[in-house]
This record gives C-alpha cells, sequence and structure tokens, in this order.
C-alpha cells in the first residue's frame, strides 16, 4: 500500500523537513590527500551492530582509503558545541581498504569489557581463531618420578614422545575426547599453529574450561594461570584448588599479543589436578582474537554536532558536522570519487556503505486496527501508516520479517482464527523502522494472561533445537505481547529470547521447552513496565523466565510442584523467586500453559533486598554476577574447618544467614527433592560482607515427582545418597551437623516449620489456589492436545496426598536419625607388629578370653607368651604400631568407651613397662562406638575412631595429641579403617544406611586447623561388616560384603545418566551375600563385580592388602567351615585358594589378618583356633603352616 502525501500530518512532517535541511545536511572538511577519513555513523542505534557488552551504543567508522597499513597512534577524535571533548586513539592499524569501528559510549577504553571475557553471556565470538577449542595437542602425562623438560613450552622443543589427542583432555566425565588415565595430577599439552603475519589486532583472549588449575605459556612465556603453584611446575605439581568444569573463563591476554611471531608458534598448557584420588579432571581450551573495541570518551549528540578527525600533527583531515539524527538510519558516504554524505536506511558497520543514499531521514509510524487482543471470528484488521514519505507496507503471517518481497497490504485483512501480524514501511527494497507485530486471539478468551512471542521461524526453530546454546550468543531477536484476562494488550516490545533449562533442553520440534527472555535497549524497552507477576511486588522486570516445568508437564505431570516448593519456601521466610501463570503463543500457535518466574539475578536481588552489588551463583558454580572468589572462600572453610567449635561456627554465622539456609535446606528435604543439592540451587550475598542466602529452583522432582518412591527417607538421601557428591551446601549442612548447638536448632526448626509453614492444611490451602487458577487452561491444553484430563487430576491428587502426610513422615525421620546410636561393636581378631628392630608382637585373646601378647626377639622364631596388662580391659582388638625402632604401642577401646594408648619397649619383653594415656578424654572427645584404626605417615600415628553419634575422628600426635573431626556425613555404623596412600590418608567405612564410604585426606596440603576431607561412596548396593578400600594402578577400588537387604531405608540414587550415556555401565546381578569388587571407572558410579565362590562362605571379616613387590592384591576371609580362603585379583575378577587346606593347617575359629613381605612378596596369615593358639600361613613358591602360641608347660 503507498502512501502519499496528502493528509495533514504529512504535510505537517514535510514542511518541518523542509525547514530543517540544512540542520540534516552534513558538511564534511578533509584533507584531500590524507587518505584516513570519517566515512559513516550513527547517532542513534537501536537495532544494529552490538558493542563487547552486548549495548547498542552509537558508532562512528573510519577508513583507510590509500593503499599502506596506517597506524592510528596520536590520531585524535574531538567534538565541537558548548562541551567540546577530545580522545586519542590507540596505536592499532587499519589495512588498506579498511575500516575501524569505534564506540561512541563515552567509556574511553580500548581493553576488553568484563562481559566479553565471560562465556557464560560473552556477545563476542572469536573473531579470528588461533587455537579452536575442538584442535587436536601433542600431550603427555609425565611420570612421577621423572622430572619436567626446562624447555617444555618453548616453540622449538622436541615433542616426539607426546601422543596425540584431541580437546578435551581429562577423565571421570563422559564429555573428554581424550581420555586420561584416572588419578592423573599433572597434563602438558602442546599446541603449534601459523601466522602468516604478526598480528594487527590487541584484543588476544585465551578461553579454558578446566578442573581443577591451568597454567598456559604463549611460546615459552607463561600468560595465564588459575590455581597454580607459584613456583616452578614439577611432575608432581597439583592444583592448589578444586574448580568444577563446565564453564570456560575468559583470559585477556592482549599485554602479550607481542609475543606472537610470524611464523610458527605454540600455546603450551599443564593442566593440573587436585589430587590423585579426585574422581575427575578436565581441560579444554581455545585462543583467539576479539574484535579490537575501541570506546571515545565522549558520545554523538542525537540533536546534531560536530565531529573531527586530527592528523598526529594537529591537522585535521576531516570534519563533519551533522543534524538531527533519526533511529537506526546512518549518516555516510557514498562510494564515488566526491564521496558525497546522506542518509542510508541500512547501516553498515565495518563494510562499505551500499544500499541508495537519501536526501532526508524518512519516518514512519503503523498502527493497526482494531487494536489487538481478544476479536470474535471475522474482525477485519486494517494496517496503516503515517509517514514523512511515500511508503509500502508489507506484512507476514507465521512471524518472519517481512521484506519487500512479503505480502502488500491492500486493504482490511479478515481473521477467522487466532493469528499474528509482522508488518514494517518500506522505502523500495529498504525497510524504513522498526516491525511491528500485533497478535489477535480469536474466539475463545483464555483464562490467563497471554504471553504472545513473535519472531523469525528460522530462529525460533534454533532456539527450540540447539540445546547445548547458552549465553547471549544462543539469544535470538523477538518479540512479545502481554495480554491481561480481559484481552487488553499491555506491553508491546522487543526482546531477545533463549532456550532455558538443563535436561529440558532435550527433545523434537514438537517438545514443549522452557525459555528466557531478556529485555534490553537493543530490542525495544529495558524493562517490562507491567506487573505480570504480581505476587513479586515488582514494577518493572529486565528477564522473565517462561517454565515449561519439563518434569511435571502434561501428559504425565501436574504442573504445580515447583510453583508450590517455592511458594511453601517464601512462607517459611525465604528469598524466592516469584511466580504466577500465563498462555504462551508462538507465532500464532498456542504452546499452552507456562509458569512464569522472575530470573534470580542481581536485578532480582536488588528489587526484593535493595540496591547495590552482588555475588549471584547457580548450579554448576556458575556466576550469575560478582566473583566467585567469596564462594570459593565459604567452600574453602566449610570443608576444612571444625565447626563443632563454638568459635568456628560463630565465624559461620557471620558469613551465612543460618536461619535462611536451615529453612532452605527443610522444605528441600521435606519435599523430597532429589535432583538436588548436587542441581537446581542459586545462592546469593550482598557486597560487600554481607550474608549468602540460598534459593529453591526447579523443584519438578520435589513432592512426589521424582522416579523414588514416597517412603524414600530424606535422610537416607541426603546421608548417603546419591545426590551427585558433595557441593558446598551439602558440605555446609553436613559440617553444621557436626555442631551440637546446630543439631538441637535444626531440630526446632523442623518442628517450627512442620507446625506452619509446612503443615497440612497450609500445605493443602497453597496446592489447591495453584490448581485452581490453572485448572481451565490446562483441561483446555489437554483437549486442544488430545490427551486425557483425568492424568493431570490424578497427579494433583498425588501431590494433596503428599501434603497429608510428608508432614508426619519428615517428622518421623527427623527423629529417627537423630535418634541413632552407633551400638558398640568390638572385634575380637588379632593385630601384629613387627618394628624396625625386628622384634615381632602380636595380641589376641587367649583362651580364656583375656588379652595377650605374643613376642619374638630379632632373628628368632620363638615366641614368649604374656598377659597384657591393660586397664582398663580392651573392649576390642586393639590396633599396633611403633614410633621408635624398638618398641611396641597399643591404641584400644577401653571397656569404658575410652581410647587409650599404651607403650612399652620391645626389649622389656613379657613383663612389659607400659605407659598409659586417655586420650579421648585428654582432648575432651566422645566416647568410641567401635575399635580404633592407627596408621603411621611421616613418622606421626593418625588414629581413626567413630563415636556413639556415628562421627568419625581423627587423633594425631606430632609432638602433641591433637584432633579434628571428619565430615559427619555419612553417619558410619560400626567401626573405621584407615590406610596410607601415598601422601593420603585414608578412611573407609560403611554409613548408617549400609552405603561403603571412603574420606580421604590430603596430608601435605593439611594443617592442623584445616583439614579438607573428601568423600566418596559406593552406591546401589548394602553392605555388611567393614568395607576395605585398595589403590589399583592408580584407582581407588573397594571391597565389601553385600547384604541381603537394606538395613533401613534405601538411600536413594539417581544413575539415569550414567545408565544412558556410560559406556560400559552395568546393573549388579551377582549374589547377595557375597563379596563385591567395585571398580573404579573415572564416573560417578563404580562398576560393581561379584566375587567368585563368595556366596555365603564368609564368617566374620575378610582381610585385603597388596604385594608391593609384584603389584598383586589379595583378601582372604574365613569360610562357613573355618577354612581360611584366599583370592587373588586378576583384572576384574578373583581367583581363589584355599590356603588352610593345601597347607594341613587347622581350623579358624576368628577372622584372619594378612600381609606381604616388601622384599620378597611372601604372603602371610595370621588366624586363631577353636583353642585359642595362634597359628600362620605362608607363601613363599608353596603354602606352609606353623603353630606360633607356645606349648602350656
Amino acid at each position: 500500500m503507498c502512501i502519499r502525501d496528502s493528509s495533514p500530518l504529512i504535510s505537517f512532517m514535510l514542511h518541518r523537513v523542509t525547514f530543517s535541511l540544512l540542520l540534516f545536511g552534513m558538511i564534511s572538511v578533509h584533507a584531500e590527500t590524507h587518505p584516513l577519513r570519517i566515512n559513516e555513523l550513527l547517532a542513534s542505534n537501536r537495532g544494529s551492530a552490538l558493542d563487547d557488552s552486548g549495548a547498542s551504543s552509537d558508532w562512528l567508522e573510519l577508513h583507510n582509503t590509500g593503499d599502506e597499513v596506517l597506524r592510528l597512534a596520536k590520531f585524535q577524535l574531538s567534538s565541537g558545541g558548548d562541551k567540546p571533548s577530545a580522545w586519542a586513539l590507540p596505536n592499532i592499524a587499519i589495512e588498506p581498504g579498511g575500516y575501524q569501528l569505534i564506540w561512541m559510549s563515552g567509556q574511553d577504553r580500548v581493553a576488553l569489557s568484563p562481559e566479553a571475557l565471560r562465556t557464560s553471556t560473552a556477545t563476542l565470538p572469536f573473531e579470528s581463531t588461533l587455537v579452536p577449542a575442538d584442535a587436536k595437542w601433542k600431550y603427555l602425562v609425565p611420570s612421577r618420578r621423572g622430572g619436567l623438560a626446562d624447555d617444555w613450552t618453548a616453540v622449538e622443543f622436541g615433542d616426539s614422545k607426546f601422543a596425540l589427542g584431541q580437546a578435551g583432555f581429562g577423565y571421570g566425565d563422559d564429555d573428554d575426547a581424550t581420555e586420561l588415565p584416572v588419578g592423573t595430577g599433572l597434563v602438558l599439552l602442546r599446541h603449534t599453529f601459523q601466522l602468516p603475519e604478526r598480528p594487527l589486532s590487541q584484543s588476544l583472549v585465551l578461553e579454558v574450561d578446566f578442573d581443577d588449575g591451568f597454567v598456559a605459556y604463549l611460546n615459552g612465556t607463561r600468560v595465564a594461570a588459575v590455581n597454580a603453584p607459584d613456583e616452578k611446575l614439577d611432575a608432581n605439581s597439583m592444583a592448589t584448588e578444586g574448580r568444577e568444569a563446565g564453564t570456560a573463563d575468559r583470559f585477556d591476554l592482549s599485554a602479550h599479543v607481542d609475543l606472537l611471531r610470524k611464523g610458527k608458534n605454540v600455546l603450551a598448557i599443564a593442566g593440573l589436578n587436585a589430587g590423585r584420588g579426585s574422581s575427575d579432571m578436565s581441560l579444554i581450551a581455545g585462543l583467539g582474537f576479539l574484535p579490537t573495541t575501541l570506546h571515545a570518551s565522549f558520545r554523538l549528540a542525537r540533536e546534531g554536532g560536530e565531529i573531527k578527525l586530527s592528523a598526529p600533527d594537529g591537522q585535521v583531515v576531516d570534519s563533519v558536522r551533522y543534524g538531527e539524527q533519526v533511529t537506526d538510519q546512518a549518516y555516510g558516504r557514498a562510494q564515488t570519487e566526491a564521496g558525497e554524505l546522506g542518509f542510508f536506511l541500512t547501516p553498515t558497520p565495518d563494510e562499505p556503505n551500499a544500499g541508495p543514499q537519501q536526501a532526508k531521514p524518512v519516518e514512519s509510524k503503523l498502527k493497526f486496527s482494531p487494536k489487538p487482543g481478544v476479536h470474535e471470528a471475522g474482525v477485519k484488521v486494517s494496517i496503516t501508516a503515517e509517514a514523512s514519505g511515500a511508503v509500502d507496507i508489507r506484512y507476514t503471517r507465521d512471524g518472519a520479517e517481512p521484506t519487500a518481497e512479503s505480502q502488500q497490504v491492500n486493504g482490511p485483512i479478515q481473521l477467522d482464527k487466532t493469528g499474528l501480524f509482522r508488518a514494517a514501511a518500506f522505502v523500495g527494497i529498504e525497510r524504513v523502522g522498526a516491525i511491528k507485530s500485533a497478535t489477535y486471539l480469536i474466539g475463545r478468551q483464555p483464562t490467563l494472561p497471554v504471553i504472545s512471542i513473535s519472531m523469525k521461524p528460522e530462529d525460533f526453530y534454533e532456539v527450540h533445537m540447539r540445546s547445548s546454546a547458552s549465553g547471549r550468543g544462543s539469544e535470538r531477536t523477538s518479540h512479545m505481547e502481554i495480554f491481561n484476562t480481559k484481552g487488553n494488550r499491555k506491553v508491546s516490545t522487543g526482546f531477545g529470547l533463549r532456550l532455558h533449562g538443563g535436561a529440558g533442553r532435550r527433545g523434537d520440534f514438537n517438545t514443549k521447552k522452557s525459555y528466557r527472555a531478556y529485555f534490553r535497549d537493543v530490542y525495544g524497552s529495558p524493562k517490562v513496565k507491567y506487573n505480570i507477576i504480581p505476587t513479586a511486588d515488582v514494577k518493572d522486570f529486565d528477564k522473565l523466565v517462561l517454565r515449561a516445568n519439563a518434569n511435571d508437564r502434561a501428559p504425565g505431570g501436574a504442573y504445580i510442584r515447583d510453583q508450590l516448593m517455592r511458594d511453601l519456601h517464601k512462607d517459611m521466610g525465604g528469598l524466592v523467586s516469584n511466580g504466577t501463570w500465563c498462555m504462551l503463543y508462538v507465532n500464532g500457535k498456542n504452546y499452552g500453559v507456562y509458569n512464569v518466574v522472575e530470573r534470580m539475578d542481581e536485578e532480582f536481588m536488588a528489587s526484593h533486598t535493595g540496591k547495590g552489588e552482588y555475588d549471584i551463583i547457580k548450579t554448576g558454580n556458575t556466576i550469575l554476577s560478582g566473583t566467585r572468589d567469596a564462594w570459593e572462600d565459604l567452600r574453602r572453610f566449610v570443608e576444612s574447618t571444625d565447626l563443632s567449635k563454638k568459635e568456628n561456627y560463630e565465624t559461620l554465622k557471620r558469613r551465612v544467614d543460618i536461619d535462611d539456609f536451615t529453612a532452605y535446606m527443610i522444605v528441600n528435604l521435606w519435599g523430597q527433592n532429589y535432583d538436588w543439592p548436587h542441581n537446581n540451587w542459586y545462592a546469593a550475598r550482598k557486597l560487600p560482607d554481607g550474608k549468602w542466602r540460598f534459593m529453591c529452583w526447579d523443584s519438578e522432582w520435589g513432592i512426589r515427582g521424582g522416579p523414588y518412591k514416597p517412603d524414600t527417607s530424606s535422610y537416607a538421601f541426603i546421608d548417603s545418597g546419591g545426590a551427585y557428591g558433595f557441593g558446598t551446601q551439602r558440605k555446609m549442612f553436613i559440617a553444621l551437623l557436626g555442631n551440637p548447638e546446630y543439631r538441637e536448632f535444626y531440630q526446632a526448626e523442623v518442628r517450627r516449620h512442620l507446625g506452619g509453614a509446612l503443615s497440612e492444611e497450609n500445605v493443602l490451602r497453597r496446592a489447591r489456589q495453584l490448581r485452581d487458577f490453572i485448572a481451565d487452561e490446562v483441561t483446555h491444553e489437554y483437549r486442544v492436545r488430545r490427551y486425557n484430563v483425568e492424568t493431570w487430576h490424578r497427579k494433583i491428587r498425588e501431590v494433596e496426598e503428599f501434603g497429608r502426610v510428608a508432614g508426619e513422615n519428615f517428622h518421623r525421620w527427623t527423629n529417627d536419625y537423630f535418634a541413632f546410636r552407633n551400638k558398640p561393636l568390638s572385634n575380637h581378631g588379632l593385630a601384629r607388629l613387627q618394628n624396625m628392630a625386628g622384634y615381632r608382637h602380636i595380641v589376641h585373646r587367649n583362651a580364656d578370653g583375656k588379652w595377650s601378647e605374643l613376642i619374638a626377639s630379632p632373628g628368632s622364631d620363638d615366641w614368649a607368651a604374656a598377659a597384657l596388662p591393660l586397664s582398663p580391659p580392651a573392649a576390642g582388638r586393639p590396633a599396633l604400631f611403633a614410633l621408635t625402632a624398638a618398641e611396641r604401642r597399643l591404641v584400644y577401646r577401653g571397656t569404658d568407651g575410652h581410647i587409650y594408648e599404651h607403650a612399652s619397649a620391645s626389649s622389656a619383653g613379657t613383663n612389659g613397662d607400659w605407659t598409659t594415656q586417655n586420650l579421648t578424654k585428654a582432648l575432651g572427645l566422645p566416647k568410641a562406638a567401635a575399635d580404633p584404626s592407627v596408621v603411621i605417615a611421616n613418622g606421626v600415628p593418625h588414629v581413626f575412631y567413630v563415636d556413639e553419634l556415628g562421627g568419625i575422628r581423627e587423633l594425631w600426635n606430632d609432638s602433641q595429641w591433637r584432633q579434628f573431626p571428619l565430615p559427619a556425613m555419612p553417619r558410619a555404623e560400626g567401626g573405621a579403617v584407615a590406610s596410607l596412600d601415598g601422601s593420603t590418608l585414608r578412611v573407609i567405612y560403611r554409613s548408617m544406611f549400609g552405603v561403603p564410604y571412603e574420606q580421604s585426606l590430603r596430608l601435605d596440603s593439611a594443617t592442623p586447623e584445616n583439614r579438607t576431607w573428601h568423600t566418596e561412596g559406593v552406591h546401589r548396593l548394602p553392605a555388611l561388616g567393614q568395607p576395605l578400600g585398595l589403590t589399583v594402578n592408580g584407582r581407588r577400588d573397594a571391597v565389601f560384603h553385600v547384604d541381603r537387604a537394606w538395613p533401613r531405608q534405601l538411600p536413594y540414587t539417581f544413575d539415569w545418566n550414567e545408565r544412558r550415556r556410560v559406556p560400559g555401565y552395568f546393573t549388579y546381578e551377582g549374589d547377595r551375600n557375597a563379596l563385591v569388587y567395585a571398580k573404579e571407572i573415572g564416573q560417578r558410579f563404580k562398576n560393581q563385580y561379584h566375587v567368585a565362590h563368595t556366596t555365603d562362605q564368609l564368617d566374620g571379616e575378610f582381610t585385603l592388602f597388596r604385594d608391593a613387590k609384584n603389584n598383586r592384591h589379595y583378601l582372604a576371609f574365613r569360610d562357613t567351615e573355618g577354612g581360611i580362603r584366599e583370592s587373588e585379583l586378576q583384572g576384574e575378577e578373583w581367583a581363589m585358594t584355599r590356603p588352610s587346606e593345601l597347607a594341613s593347617a587347622p581350623q579358624a575359629k576368628g577372622d584372619p589378618i594378612g600381609w606381604a613381605e616388601a622384599k620378597t612378596g611372601a604372603r602371610h596369615y595370621l588366624y586363631q583356633s577353636e583353642n585359642g593358639d595362634v597359628h600362620q600361613l605362608s607363601f613363599d613358591g608353596k603354602w606352609t603352616h606353623q603353630t606360633l602360641s607356645p606349648k602350656a608347660e
């Protein structure tokens, strides 16, 4: 439709334009001989290019018209007017015929913005890539016994011994292209790349995703490092701190760009792991240039002004005076020798000025009649324009942007069903002004507000289907209209659309998915000034999340679980993302009921807790605002500090809002939200020293929404379940439960909330409010999609039933968990010691039930027996060790529950000369409920025992006895066994819920006050008795006795990802009441194998040890007939023999203990027979037997 200038408004506009020709005209003066000139400017940027921070800053373009490279050092841009400004250009180069864009933002910087250096929100991809993220690298895992070549980072280093592999490198995850050996501590990477010339750009950036640390070198020079030692690396270097991979960090290497040279270059990276016992490691890196980014110190005035370009000698080489500018219409030079100046309807930054040149700007305003909204079928829609010149109006109906080829408006358009228009004015083939969108809801009026999105169909397809896309780069331009329940349009604005969520991103184009809406200046309004979420009490929003409730949606969900959890958390006083409900349309298609919620970022925090700066972090330790520093400090504090001490607890209370954190933990545990805390969480604090607060998110698995049984105890889950490891929240909860004051506070808070926000009455009230609010539209959605709506009603009833019983269940589980007491457990087996002087000691119970000692002098096979003067008597087997060459020390649990140490010189013989001390009493520690275990590390004894509450304590003597509690979860039942694996202490035990767990401590980074224990479980099978650990080729494996049933509640573990995605993952199908070998495969779960010939054969505990000389592993046990059986590990199988039969030895009554001699590899087992005698089985080519107990005189 062609709009003529006959209307009074258009005549007035033309009169104003004629009157202002001189203002719109641009005057340019430039030295004809100078090749540098101002080529184009845009003083009102809305939909043109974005700067490096994602803002639609105005810009100016310089053009080198000559045939030589131009350096801009000491050139200057200046503005005239009332407030003259000047800005010196940096020493960058423009190639012959090239262009340089300068952002007229007033920011006065040439460095990259923080946004450009954050990949999570990065707006700028690499302009040129030197090392792609999927490049092939030469790599080497160096021997721990060897050294690192001094010049391994140098360009000319010979890396022929390095292997070739594709990034990323690592183990323990399912996304490593090149798998490294489990337990790798250090990997060296080298990538060679060629440069035909030295680069002109300065914006060199390194991009690295890593777990746990790295050091990067460019042509031999160290340029970046995180969590790395300051000193020179060696083969045993480790990361100084932990970090989880998943989000790449960018590092500005502009200061090192001069290291690059023409020809061969090398990027070398050392990847560092936090420990060889770590469950995973990851490294992937890229190197490239971002666009050279220049921000002038002043802005362009939209109303007009003057801009000058001066050479280093001060001569003005170009000067432009310009008049009032129009949004998104540039002013620049024609591609002619004269370079005439005029308006371009299509700006072309960094490119030649193309398209017809206009003598004056063109303005146009579209109007839809009747207004968009709810209308009867048959409504006729007219689209007209008020314009400053002749324009055509063209439109689309499928969301596509109209072009000069689109349908032209030639009169009213009749609508018989819901649909939308996207229309724009055109002059020739160029669009004038913004595209306008209008949605018409025909017929049925929805009972919920309506959000209608219009965008290019191909863009929506890309957003919907690119499940791995994230960050600003995945955002696509869209338009949003919001209609209230009366059908009136309240909002019409541009925005950016992204896909949202985790697992819910998967699925085809027909899958209902979640999205995020970002409102920015570049799209339209920077905020939606409409209270679409009434409960938020917020006047405007800069972001919205449109949640499809992936795990709680049609056709098998209740829709309301996540919103219900957040509502209840708010009732408890928590800070929550408020939400409401709407109908979502995309390009005229009804996508059903959506949950519209707040995005929890700095704007959210400012709206609800006050303006300021914030640290905000979420799942995966992803930073939304601020830095990760304070969060990492909190993690280090809670995982390495004894919070049972009042002063440490008070310190934590200054960092964390304990009331808030406790309510957050309670609502998630009450709601059985088992896709948490490893996932779906937010935490925030106000700078500089605000307390951390915690927010619920994506709780669709809660309230019977997940693949678990409703009687699965929350404490079985959080204590011994999967929960995907030990994130900061879980570590903090565990650490707090080690504090007696907090334990009482937590239980009181449980009772308070169960009587209030989490009461049956309140839960049902909240659930029914949500049910009633969406019932009509859910019914409509089910009808349209041909689902059975009874399914939704059944799911709602499940939610209501949960609300009726959850309080009672959680109250019972809480009481049971905190009422748990570890029943005293004693092992009446043997203990042995051979000290450096050659004395051999064996401690055992004699036939009368009294503790006795056998002693053999160095070089003698004559054993002497003596009673042990233990006072009080030992309740179970003592642990034997020596600190000097000719002594023996016993640590044992007395019959009074205390831990005692007895020491005597070996030369004292059977008479002894014992010194005694009560270790637990001296240190003020609780009594023991099981026998202690001792290991010597660097001459220091470390004693471990389990107390009545199931807590594990470490005692050590490094000139004085000290103590430190291990994490309060998982709580132990029975005893614990300690071992030394290199420089790592390991303590293995069975949790109160029957799961084998091992805690590990790196001694080289531990201090008396800060000891960071790492926890790993062997899930999926219940254990019986004492599990034991072993290290096989750098892997940490375990053996345990599998029980027939779980001792209490089944600890829920989520292994869906592993079952689908981990090669070789399988479910254990072997026998119960047998030994199981759990083998590390670099994943969250170990593979589990049945140990042959052990089903229903064990009578007591087994022993496990390594023959270091031959690098073999053995286990042995007493069978039900009293025989000693031995199994040798061969791959994943265990080969069994019967030593007692082969040596014609008497039957055993007690459990055997075994060891291998370091020099010869000869194996030995000690055990007691029915009459109490001590026997030894030995293998040194064949099995032999001897009785060690002296014959009675």
